[in-house]
């Protein structure tokens, strides 16, 4: 007996050396979720805005110093567009988390911020069902162009990516069936890679040009003329700039004749 239960101890049998399948179907589980599509740079832009918000104290200057074009460069805020202590019209290159550029005041009270958090909200979901929508419709004529049955619910179909299940560099092949010979001739192409380096570069230079435009603040000096104005011309302009005198017309010259006589 003691023989026994040694070799069953030691087995060197090698199923009794093979580890549970415990691990495997966590694995197994674990790579069967799909993978959340990423978000796009306006949902980005949303998510970074409404963040900000929620954790800041309103009365922090803007680091990049705001723009003072008063919405003649740039699109109107569509969240804070105007200053209600100063009166100055803002750009959307000023973000409504941050103080007035001008009088140092903040843009939002407590209950416009959490009216503005709750706008942004909506918009997000908005965001995400518009592009959900329209990855499913691409999908959707992708596989009718490649010949498959359409899809009769959009849950019946997983939403991937347009670009993970159609790889580029694929070789296709096209059957043609010549009418005068009767003969059968099979060609093949590749689709060519897309490149994307042009819209990136685009998109740089775009945002170089928006931080490039922004309108410093005007000067806190008034320029004026040091030199006193002569009596007789009150009106010429002492900053140097030419200027040619254009004399009044005479009223006779203009009514003429008759009117004087009159």
């Amino acid at each position: 007996m003691n023989q026994i239960v040694s070799r069953k101890k030691g087995s060197s049998v090698p199923s009794d050396r093979i580890p549970p399948p415990v691990r495997s179907q966590a694995k197994n589980k674990g790579s069967g979720k799909q993978a959340e599509p990423l978000k796009s740079k306006e949902v980005r832009r949303l998510e970074g805005l409404r963040d900000a918000l929620v954790g800041a104290t309103l009365r922090e200057p803007d680091p990049k110093g705001g723009c003072f074009c008063q919405a003649q460069m740039h699109v109107l805020s569509p969240y804070t567009p105007i200053c209600q202590n100063c009166g100055l019209v803002l750009c959307e290159l000023h973000l409504p988390l941050y103080a007035c550029p001008h009088c140092k005041s903040p843009l939002l009270t407590p209950a416009a911020r959490d009216g503005l958090v709750t706008m942004l909200e909506t918009q997000i979901t908005d965001t995400l069902a518009k592009e959900q929508d329209e990855r499913e419709r691409l999908l959707q004529e992708a596989r009718v162009a490649a010949g498959a049955f359409p899809a009769l619910t959009a849950a019946a179909a997983p939403p991937t990516d347009t670009l993970s299940s159609h790889p580029t560099n694929q070789t296709h092949k096209i059957l043609s069936l010549n009418s005068k010979t009767k003969k059968v001739t099979v060609s093949s192409f590749t689709s060519p890679a897309k490149s994307r380096s042009a819209s990136r570069d685009c998109a740089a230079k775009e945002a170089d040009k928006e931080q490039a435009r922004r309108v410093p603040p005007p000067p806190p000096e008034v320029e004026f003329v040091k030199a006193a104005p002569d009596p007789l011309r009150p009106w010429a302009n002492l900053r140097g700039t030419s200027v040619t005198y254009v004399p009044a017309p005479k009223v006779m010259a203009i009514l003429g004749p008759k009117s004087s006589s009159s």
